[in-house]
């Protein structure tokens, strides 16, 4: 799913709350914010008048303790959008890295059990 339409969809309402994974190699921010599960960013005309985004992510210089820096935040890094509206919440690749051994009680080795009912994308108004 591309989320840069939702994204898009958010922005021209006003301004836009992203929930971050800044464990992401490719994402761009202070020190003090990598290695996180989760950050929160405001994303707007007013807070990042000069913001871009593209099919890559999103760039946006940004004020942290007075000094500027440069962040960029991958798509695949983009966990939750958010704004007056609704919140998307974009399901996690929690997948554990490397073979997974099968077992008995879980079937096919490395396939993770759904559970049964609430969807993995819901519009809150």
């Amino acid at each position: 799913m591309s989320k840069l339409p939702v994204f898009d969809w958010f922005y021209q309402k006003g301004d836009v709350l992203i929930t971050v994974d800044t464990r992401s190699a490719d994402v761009a921010v202070p020190a003090h914010l990598k290695d996180r599960e989760s950050v929160d960013f405001i994303l707007g005309q007013v807070p990042t008048p000069k913001l871009t985004c593209g099919g890559n992510g999103i760039y946006s210089p940004m004020r942290f303790g007075g000094a500027m820096f440069d962040c960029f935040f991958p798509w695949e890094s983009i966990v939750r959008i958010s704004g007056h509206d609704a919140v998307i919440q974009f399901k996690i690749n929690t997948a554990a890295p490397g073979p997974v051994a099968a077992d008995a009680t879980q079937g096919v080795a490395g396939e993770v059990p759904r559970k049964k009912g609430r969807p993995n994308l819901r519009v809150v108004k």
